[in-house]
């Protein structure tokens, strides 16, 4: 009988060990070629970010379109086709939702824009007027209170003006080429904007393609029970991210049109300018509101203070309604994060990716601290400690 070789066998548990070992190692090394050519690697970053800004724009329309394109399918799957037809149906409820859509932002373009160039066109013009307007309440404060030295404002003031006109005479000089450039710039963007709603389309078309191919990735690298976890946990973090970015922005546009209606039944002037300013700012949680109204408040300053204090009021009440009745029924616990946390995001995110960071931070961060808390409990759970897997205040 012949001796069995065990000389050479394949022991997973060791087997495994290596493999984590391998991308532990491979994955430091990428790390520190990345941190020492840090410039290199973020312009290479940025070069490729402008390359897949369609595909980036496709996926952000198609976020945003899904949940509309399945309420519209379902509803035309149970009053029109009675569940039969189901791929003439979604595609039909994709129509309806991309013209819906569409519609909505034609008819913005023709009626919010133009309003708001109107109003900075009367804005400039009114420049002069504030300026003089400012002289004047300086002279007055100088009289009022001689104590307070107002010559040094004064020269402030005064050397403002060559300074604007010596900005003009380089615009104008400069004009040329800026118009290019911009021409340039808008047609990239158009082509970007219209490859992006045709990726969102095959994306939106294709989900359950794209979907089952994701499964099938996780499943060929995880074992079946942790698949099963890692496909929930996904899941999971895309309600959560979901349900704060569609929930807040429709928070927005209704915050946004009430500003609107409320302005114009109090007769303030700028009204749909300074709406769309409220309502994109309002997205960003606590800080929206005062970041919103504060450019309202110095242009109705410069106006008339009695203006700028029935706005401060009228935003007041309007952030209340929003606070305390609005707010909660649409984005209800779609966080669940501490204030203190909030207040975090917004921090870290505004600075380093501004007015949108501050936006995105605060998903970002609740889907961060619910996979953490995952962790965590998986961990006390392991370890029998159920005293502390879950504290209620």
């Amino acid at each position: 009988m012949q001796k069995q070789n065990h000389w050479f066998q394949v022991n997973k548990k060791y087997l495994s060990i290596c493999r984590y070992a391998l991308f532990v190692i491979v994955t430091a090394i990428i790390v520190y070629m990345f941190i020492l050519h840090w410039s290199s690697a973020l312009s290479f970053i940025e070069r490729m970010f402008k390359i897949l800004e369609p595909f980036f724009l496709g996926v952000i329309i198609a976020y945003f379109l899904v949940p509309l394109v399945k309420r519209v399918d379902t509803w035309i799957q149970a009053n029109v086709t009675k569940g039969k037809y189901t791929r003439l149906s979604f595609v039909i409820s994709m129509i309806l939702s991309y013209g819906a859509v569409l519609g909505f932002i034609v008819i913005a373009f023709f009626f919010v824009i133009p309003q708001i160039i109107q109003s900075m066109q009367e804005l400039t013009n009114r420049i002069p007027f504030m300026y003089r307007k400012l002289t004047e309440e300086l002279l007055y404060l100088d009289k009022k209170y001689p104590n307070i030295d107002m010559k040094q404002i004064n020269k402030q003031l005064s050397g403002m003006v060559p300074d604007l006109v010596e900005y003009g005479t380089n615009l104008v000089s400069s004009l040329l080429p800026l118009v290019y450039s911009a021409s340039l710039s808008i047609v990239k963007r158009i082509i970007n904007i219209i490859l992006g709603i045709v990726i969102s389309m095959y994306m939106i078309y294709s989900r359950e393609s794209f979907r089952f191919q994701a499964k099938r990735v996780i499943y060929a690298v995880f074992p079946e029970d942790k698949g099963d976890i890692v496909c929930t946990t996904l899941r999971e973090c895309n309600d959560i991210f979901g349900a704060f970015l569609i929930s807040k922005a429709i928070d927005s546009l209704i915050i946004g049109c009430i500003c609107c209606i409320a302005m114009s039944i109090l007769g303030l002037p700028y009204a749909v300018l300074i709406s769309v300013i409220v309502g994109i700012t309002n997205m960003i949680p606590y800080f929206g509101p005062f970041i919103g109204a504060v450019p309202g408040i110095v242009i109705y300053l410069c106006l008339d203070w009695e203006i700028a204090l029935v706005f401060a009021i009228m935003i007041l009440v309007l952030q209340q309604f929003d606070g305390w009745i609005l707010g909660p029924r649409l984005l209800g616990q779609s966080t669940g994060l501490n204030p203190i946390w909030v207040i975090f995001a917004i921090t870290v995110g505004g600075a380093y990716f501004g007015l949108l960071g501050m936006f995105i931070g605060v998903p970002v961060v609740a889907v961060i601290a619910f996979l953490v808390n995952k962790v965590i409990s998986s961990r006390l759970k392991d370890k029998h400690i159920k005293a502390l897997e879950e504290f209620k205040e």
